[in-house]
């Protein structure tokens, strides 16, 4: 059996000519050449052909029957569209309208005749050469939009995910008042908001190092060590601690986290900060014009592996206002290339009643027609705790009905341990593994706390309660306490707990002493309602959770019952 070879081609080559004789000498010049030639007498044919053969170059002339090469060249572009066809028109006419129409018809090259072959073969070798440059082109165009485009879908699920695990925790209120606004798909500004079981509201504003998504590879290990902790009733101090270690272990050596922790509690109308290199934070009260700045005391987070944290207690009221910001705030640029800086969020603040609005107000007309040069992130805190849409409480989830167990255990903590760790969120977390009291979590944390720091606190380290009758008396007893506390060479805390089941449910009894003198527990105040003021409401809030509560010895032990129902 003998096979056909199958002639391989160049290219193909369309030739449009209404004189016969041009027809066969420029299908001889390209047939000898090695293209494979298609021949049309006039401007509809070629048409026709083209459509049919797609061929790789055309060969037009000017004037010919029913469609003219002018015409037929415009058509023939139309329909190639994005691909580059190049056309050649061939002309007996050397004047320059006819040039101009070579031109408008969007024509690459023309020849006068008679024809030059020479001439004729160079211009189609360069025009075919050019011809493949630009398909080449167009393949690697596609291909990098078809891989921009899988980036972005990529980037897309991620940005998902990320948002996902970022704010899976967040707690969103009305005293809350936020704009994230990134520079690009990732933010490298991080926002947190969450609330402890002892009723206090935790807030962490962050900024890494640059932005997108190298700057947020981070976030995702910071949020979910800020919401766990949070949510089991760590310290403020001991969750920044961990998101430095944290930072330090996972971010590169030119990356680092400027964040403040921010805590309010509405027992006491405090609030407590931990700075850790963002731009100033300002304090506004906007009954009293009064402005206090408030300034980084620690080294921006990841930078060493470990620290004791610097932390500020200060007092608030319910006419306060809390401002935190990133440095994209003050660093964003006008169209003179001048900065936003902090004198003009200070003077936002206060010239007018809504503080929050009048910065990104005048922060947006600062900026206006230029684009945004990094992560934004501005925050407004009200400091108007007693009446927070967030201290009321939630709705409990629904849980299956709980069989109460009988267990009881005891464990004493001396003074070496008492210095570096909070046992309350460990032990709470334990009796919820134990027993599975999750709707009971806020109350019993509450109980725990309030007893284990009148031990820590009154009987260890000798402090009086009376001290936070002013800011500065508010401010210098928890400074106290942290020098106290870090001086503290003996002493111990024992804690008991004992569970029993009941009729209707289950009865924990606690038990709290320390090696401290004690005090004068017959003048204890349960009334709750009756106590405004800074001091001495730990203890009546322990009468209202508690069935009963009884001290003894020289006030230094203490027994507070607790009864749930399923």
């Amino acid at each position: 059996m003998i096979l056909e070879k199958k002639t391989q081609y160049k290219s193909k080559i369309l030739v449009a000519d209404d004189s016969q004789l041009q027809r066969i000498l420029l299908e001889k010049i390209f047939s000898q050449a090695g293209y494979k030639v298609f021949v049309a007498e006039d401007g509809d044919e070629a048409l026709q052909l083209f459509k049919k053969e797609r061929p790789d170059l055309v060969v037009l002339d000017i004037l010919m029957p029913k469609m003219n090469g002018i015409e037929a060249a415009t058509k023939i572009k139309k329909i190639s569209g994005t691909e580059y066809v190049p056309i050649i028109f061939i002309t007996g006419d050397s004047r320059e309208e006819y040039l101009q129409y070579c031109i408008d018809a969007e024509g690459d090259d023309f020849i006068y005749k008679p024809i030059n072959e020479l001439v004729l073969k160079a211009k189609v070798n360069s025009l075919l050469r050019f011809r493949q440059l630009c398909q080449k082109q167009y393949s690697q165009k596609q291909q990098l939009l078809e891989y921009q485009h899988k980036m972005d879908q990529e980037q897309e699920i991620a940005a998902t995910l990320y948002k996902n695990i970022v704010h899976a925790g967040f707690y969103d209120t009305p005293e809350v008042k936020y704009r994230l606004s990134p520079m690009a798909l990732f933010n490298g500004d991080i926002f947190l908001v969450a609330k402890s079981p002892g009723n206090q509201l935790y807030v962490l504003l962050g900024d890494f190092t640059g932005h997108g998504l190298a700057a947020s590879v981070g976030a995702g290990p910071a949020a979910e060590i800020f919401y766990g902790m949070t949510e089991k009733g760590f310290g403020c101090s001991e969750i920044i601690v961990e998101i430095n270690r944290k930072m330090h272990k996972l971010l590169p050596v030119n990356m680092f986290l400027a964040a403040t922790v921010v805590v309010f509690f509405p027992d006491t109308n405090s609030m407590s900060l931990i700075t850790c290199g963002l731009p100033d934070h300002y304090l506004f009260n906007h009954k009293t014009k009064q402005l206090q700045t408030i300034i980084s005391k620690n080294l921006p987070l990841g930078i060493i592996d470990s620290f004791v944290p610097d932390m500020q207690h200060m007092p608030i009221s319910k006419d306060s206002f809390l401002y935190l910001f990133t440095d994209g705030v003050i660093e964003a640029e006008n169209t003179q290339g001048e900065q936003f800086d902090a004198p003009s969020v200070i003077n936002s603040i206060d010239g007018g009643i809504d503080g929050y609005t009048a910065v990104l107000s005048a922060l947006d007309k600062h900026t206006k027609g230029m684009g945004q040069q990094d992560d934004i992130t501005f925050v407004e805190l009200n400091c108007n705790v007693s009446d927070a849409q967030w201290m009321q409480v939630a709705t409990k989830e629904t849980h299956k009905k709980l069989q109460a167990l009988s267990w009881k255990g005891s464990m004493e903590f001396q003074s070496s341990s008492l210095r570096h760790a909070n046992p309350v969120p460990v032990v709470i977390n334990l009796i919820m593994e134990i027993q599975g009291l999750i709707e009971h979590r806020e109350s019993i944390f509450l109980i725990v706390t309030e007893l284990f720091a009148n031990a820590l606190e009154h009987g260890l380290l000798g402090l009086d309660s009376k001290m936070k009758q002013s800011a500065d008396g508010f401010m210098q007893y928890y400074s106290t306490r942290e020098e106290r506390l870090a001086q503290l060479s003996d002493g111990y805390i024992k804690m008991s707990f004992n569970h029993q089941p009941t009729k209707t449910g289950g009865k924990l009894v606690i038990r709290m002493q320390d090696s401290g003198p004690g005090f004068d527990f017959s003048k204890v105040s349960s009334d709750l309602k009756q106590n405004e003021q800074n001091f001495g409401r730990g203890i009546s809030l322990l009468f209202n959770l508690c069935k009963t509560v009884e001290y003894s010895g020289n006030g230094n032990r203490v027994k507070a019952v607790y009864e749930w129902t399923a």
